[in-house]
């Protein structure tokens, strides 16, 4: 049975997506479910008693990650709530076991050697060493957010899916008050002494739970991304506090590579049965509809990943070409 305490306020949005363009998002006050998915048990209409007193000062409830067996039902209509599921996908998770290394050395032989491939490929051209620096303080969360903006306004993901590091006064009141409680932690991976790359994350008990990763486009071919994440997770295991470490939901490649464990999840939105609320939910899934639509045509068509790239290179921008430290 989960229980008050188990749910925090946060502010939560829908996100109106054609294709990877955010063009719209509805904002709304919700309780957020901070139990980790590998311990979430029972039926949701069990977890109904906890969630109908929050609808009182919330305008929904929501489980980011749902275990499930088969798909729900996109939408429930009661006369105490709308469920809304939105999407259903993939929850990748780290159990850290004993070290860093023991966790290294359960990777699958041919991810462990590409991984070791790209790191000594960047660590060739950085000169030798490789400089993440890890904050969680507050004076320290106030020059990560500062620099990790920086690298995040130059992402895709902040340019059309809107889902990079936020950059609003909300925002920032969250990372003070987590850093007070040593409740987050940012990570930055640098190149003489410019930050090209940031992970956000934030603690929750035992959980660590990574909320943004991005890094500069014209670091790709160094990938600086997976660098960035491998000595995070060393930094992150080292202090021996997390039991479970998560990616969220998604199919990007580096959290099959980087996860021990999945699930197949749904994320749920309990919502207060107002017209509004259902106005909102209706308009998101024909959003849906259609750019799925769209996307299996241009599928079809087989200009489906040009279209993607295109829309991703980042404008007046190029690649940092490879050249490695003793090349001079």
């Amino acid at each position: 049975m989960i229980v008050r305490h188990e749910w925090e306020g946060a502010p939560h949005r829908l996100k109106y997506l054609f294709g990877e363009y955010c063009f719209y998002t509805e904002q709304f006050q919700a309780a957020e479910l901070t139990t980790h998915v590998s311990r979430i048990t029972g039926s949701l209409e069990e977890l109904a008693p906890s969630v109908l007193p929050l609808l009182e000062e919330y305008d929904a409830a929501v489980i980011p990650a749902y275990p499930i067996s088969t798909r729900p039902r996109w939408l429930k209509i009661t006369r105490d709530y709308l469920s809304y599921v939105p999407e259903a996908s993939v929850y990748y998770f780290i159990d850290p076991g004993e070290s860093f290394d023991s966790y290294v050395q359960h990777m699958p032989g041919k991810v462990r050697h590409e991984l070791r491939r790209k790191l000594r490929r960047f660590t060739e051209y950085s000169g030798g060493q490789i400089d993440l620096r890890t904050y969680r303080s507050v004076p320290e969360a106030q020059i990560f957010e500062h620099l990790a903006h920086a690298v995040s306004r130059e992402t895709y993901q902040h340019r059309l899916l809107g889902v990079a590091l936020p950059d609003t006064a909300q925002f920032k009141a969250d990372l003070a008050d987590r850093a007070s409680r040593d409740a987050m932690r940012g990570y930055l991976l640098f190149y003489n002494g410019a930050a090209i790359a940031y992970a956000y994350a934030i603690a929750k008990g035992d959980c660590l739970q990574f909320r943004c990763i991005g890094y500069d486009p014209r670091w790709r071919d160094l990938s600086a991304g997976i660098v960035l994440i491998y000595h995070a997770l060393r930094s992150a295991i080292g202090e021996r506090r997390f039991a479970i470490i998560d990616f969220g939901f998604g199919e990007a490649r580096y959290k099959k590579d980087f996860a021990t464990g999945s699930l197949p999840c749904a994320t749920v939105f309990l919502f207060r049965p107002t017209a509004r609320h259902l106005l909102a939910v209706l308009s998101h899934r024909a959003c849906i509809a259609a750019s799925d639509c769209c996307g299996d045509l241009t599928k079809r068509l087989g200009i489906k990943e040009h279209l993607k790239q295109y829309f991703r290179a980042p404008r007046g921008h190029y690649r940092v070409r490879l050249r490695t430290h003793r090349e001079g």
